[in-house]
């Protein structure tokens, strides 16, 4: 059986500004962005299955006082210690966002542009193979605020 943990991290831009809880009472534009958990336990994969639906789903709080673009998420591969890895193309998101699980090749749009506070609940799958080392694997999802268009 096959262990994966992900690690998340949080790239947050929009012009240049980062939100403070503090900025909520003021007139400048904020938008804050966290995660429920902070780290997520990708679970056991079976080692005959291809594909492995992720237990516990990530969810994604933004609040904003202003218009803000669609949020991106994007990953890097998950490294087994040992020198196995995982590619972004074989990790999948759905959003209603996304209509179905899309891959992580490339950058995922899990938000339409809105304006206001809002929650994303992000469901993984990843796709595991037969010669995938059994074991740890880590890595970072990264999650982007895009401007308004």
């Amino acid at each position: 059986m096959k262990r994966l943990v992900i690690t998340w991290a949080l790239a947050v831009g929009l012009f240049g500004l980062a939100g403070f809880a503090e900025a909520e009472q003021s007139d400048t534009p904020f938008v804050n962005v966290s995660t429920t958990p902070d780290k997520l336990d990708l679970g056991t994969a079976s080692l005959f299955m291809d594909t492995y639906d992720v237990p516990a789903a990530l969810t994604v709080k933004v609040e904003a006082n202003c218009m803000h673009g669609p949020i991106m998420i994007s990953t890097t591969k998950l490294k087994h210690r040992r020198g196995g890895s995982i590619s972004p193309e074989r990790v999948f998101v759905k959003t209603p966002a996304t209509d179905g699980f899309v891959t992580m090749a490339r950058p995922v749009a899990i938000s339409k542009p809105t304006t206001g506070s809002h929650k994303i609940v992000l469901d993984l799958r990843v796709e595991t193979q037969f010669l995938d080392p059994a074991g740890e694997y880590t890595g970072t999802l990264m999650l982007t605020i895009m401007p308004p268009v």
